[in-house]
């Protein structure tokens, strides 16, 4: 039995992961736009940017996952911290590339990106390994710590690029990122081998058996690419939505923070309300949040309705960046647990890939209300799906 100290430890030192991965969430992704506009590249080309490098992570996730998940690989901690290192170096090179060519910037750019990606699954797997080694730790509150920081740095770098101009960007990623190197090495996490109930190491399965294994999860991975889809239109895009409704710079740290702590709610309770609810009726409420936040910000002529609109994120993104890590968690078995974390977390790849491709393009050529009907006839139907196929 762990010891109650040793459960708020665990819980401690994982939230830090989670807020140092988060602040590289809201400097790369949430300030994309921002700094790539201001250094010469149009919608569209940052559209590509950004499809180039979600392309990339996708690619990688499921061959590392699968890796991780044999039981003679090293441990998940070795590969995060290595990842980190490598981003950290990147983040150093965006900002020795400031006033250099545009191209050499998207390029470094588009490199956190796709590190930033890569990274979400096996962040989410440090957490969940734990829990099924037996620790309670409140992956939850260490996940909410993560918006309230995610919150807290959207709205000081909205200040910061204010006062000293999108410099504070690419500085705030080298950061952000050997932050994160630090927290993950500092954690005290061990890998646990597997065996089954012949007492064999099990290996994991390849994509076609899992999915075979799995076929009902596909489905629900097909809806969630959907919703993340509708999600990274508006996410990515966020600059040029506030511009259409007559905002500024300024605006995209307050929506961004604003959106961080509405988000916070449903990861601190969420344990709480599992009591109340499965894991995939709570899917199924959070797809419909997702649908209605894009409809809504179809719908609206004012910042003072935008601003309005961020209310869905209470239930939309503040439960998918929880929910399905739990329900991976439920409905995977443990020898194919890191590789559904990383199928899950590709839905969210897939779904940048998509959607900053076609955005970008969108806008360009027809304009923001397009690229808006765009999200939320996706978040619809991904909505639909989920709500048919969500396991309870």
């Amino acid at each position: 039995m762990k010891t109650q100290s040793t459960n708020r430890s665990f819980t401690g030192r994982y939230a830090l992961i989670q807020g140092s991965y988060w602040i590289n969430f809201a400097s790369v992704l949430a300030f994309s736009s921002v700094y790539l506009l201001d250094r010469g590249l149009t919608s569209g080309q940052i559209g590509l940017i950004m499809a180039i490098s979600g392309l990339a992570a996708a690619a990688a996730q499921p061959i590392a996952a699968g890796y991780a998940d044999r039981p003679s690989s090293p441990s998940l901690k070795v590969l995060v911290t290595v990842t980190c290192l490598l981003a950290t170096l990147m983040g150093a090179a965006v900002c020795a590339a400031y006033r250099h060519s545009p191209f050499l910037t998207g390029l470094l750019f588009g490199g956190c990106v796709a590190v930033l990606q890569f990274l979400l699954p096996f962040i989410n797997s440090l957490g969940t390994e734990m829990l099924n080694q037996g620790y309670s730790l409140n992956w939850g509150l260490s996940r909410g710590i993560g918006s309230i920081v995610y919150a807290a740095a959207s709205s000081l770098l909205g200040m910061m690029v204010l006062r000293a101009g999108v410099i504070s960007i690419p500085i705030c990623i080298a950061l952000g990122y050997g932050v994160l190197t630090l927290c993950v090495w500092r954690y005290p996490f061990q890998k646990k081998a597997l065996t089954s109930a012949e007492g064999q190491k099990p290996e994991p399965s390849s994509p076609g058996v899992f999915f075979k294994r799995y076929p009902r999860f596909f489905i629900v991975l097909a809806g969630a690419a959907m919703l993340y889809v509708s999600h990274v239109f508006i996410n990515t895009f966020l600059y040029q939505i506030i511009q259409a409704n007559g905002g500024g710079s300024g605006d995209v740290g307050l929506i961004t923070s604003m959106c961080g702590l509405i988000e916070i709610p449903p990861m601190l309770f969420f344990a709480r309300m599992l009591k109340k609810a499965g894991c995939g009726t709570w899917f199924k409420i959070c797809g419909a949040a997702i649908a209605l936040k894009s409809i809504g910000t179809l719908l609206v002529s004012s910042m003072e309705a935008l601003y309005a609109v961020q209310l869905f994120q209470l239930l939309g993104w503040g439960l998918i960046s929880i929910v399905p890590v739990y329900y991976v968690n439920q409905v995977i078995r443990a020898e194919d647990a890191i590789k559904g974390q990383a199928y899950m977390a590709m839905t969210y790849t897939i779904g940048s890939v998509a959607a900053s491709l076609a955005g970008g393009a969108l806008i360009d050529l027809a304009g923001v209300n397009v690229m808006l009907f765009a999200a939320a006839g996706t978040g619809l139907a991904g909505a639909v799906v989920i709500g048919i196929f969500a396991e309870r």
